[in-house]
């Protein structure tokens, strides 16, 4: 009996290829003429297989494929994460783990973030900071910094000035999600340098022992910020965190005040 969810993955297969440009290949395609598309031969000859083999795959065959072969398709035909997780799911492997510092914003998101009137900024899976907006700037410049990082930053001496009630308010829940992060991406070296830089910071290694004190990841309560330009005393705001529906390698977020009336010149 088919399998209707390996055919439904064939025809997604087919419009990835027919919608791919053999322009935009690092490699020649051979006999491509003045064609827009790639043909299931294309397909075969860049990935060193049979023509059969490859139409197999689009059919919805189950026919082993190697993993290599579905790295090359996704490769091949450009496919964006999302799609290339289902790919790979589709024929029974696991996907790969995906380097957090190569993702990148697109024009709508970086769009988005600067149109924001709070401190807005965009990190990655390892919260390498990849965007911040003009008010981010004004009030928190480590955001713009080469090299920033949200936790690195929020764990040292200097982010204890702005972050008040930093032990008690700040630390647990920025450390659970670093925590869950570094759990569930075993395989990302650069989240592993943040964790061990996290770890080097004063107090930190006793806060990452005591494990039965750390709350849960994404605890949205309202947290005390110092920001001298906005108000003489600490503002509580929520973090609050967005991001695409079909990637999660980035994470937009926004600090807005629990005071409606604060703004941030």
């Amino acid at each position: 009996m088919p399998d209707a969810r390996r055919e439904d993955l064939g025809r997604m297969l087919r419009a990835w290829r027919m919608a791919r440009d053999p322009r935009l290949l690092r490699e020649p395609v051979p006999f491509r003429g003045h064609r827009s598309y790639l043909t299931q031969l294309d397909m075969a000859l860049l990935l060193g297989v049979s023509e059969r083999w490859y139409r197999a795959l689009e059919r919805g065959e189950d026919r082993g494929y190697a993993p290599e072969m579905i790295d090359g398709v996704a490769r091949i035909l450009g496919l964006s994460p999302a799609q290339t997780d289902a790919l790979y799911r589709g024929t029974g492997h696991r996907p790969p783990p995906r380097a957090a510092h190569d993702a990148r914003p697109d024009e709508a998101m970086l769009d988005l973030l600067h149109q924001q009137r709070r401190v807005s900024w965009i990190c990655d899976q390892a919260w390498d900071v990849v965007a911040a907006n003009a008010v981010a700037a004004r009030h928190c410049p480590w955001l713009v910094r080469p090299g920033a990082n949200v936790m690195t930053w929020a764990f040292s001496p200097e982010a204890r000035y702005q972050l008040r009630e930093w032990e008690t308010r700040w630390a647990g829940p920025l450390l659970a999600g670093l925590r869950l992060a570094w759990q569930r991406r075993p395989d990302d070296e650069r989240l592993d340098e943040v964790v061990r830089a996290v770890r080097r910071e004063p107090g930190v290694a006793a806060l990452w022992d005591a494990t039965a004190d750390v709350p849960e990841p994404g605890d949205a309560r309202a947290r005390p910020m110092y920001f001298p330009l906005v108000a003489p005393d600490p503002v509580d705001v929520h973090v609050r965190t967005y991001g695409r529906y079909d990637d999660a390698s980035l994470r937009w977020l926004v600090l807005t005040p629990v005071d409606t009336a604060v703004t941030f010149p």
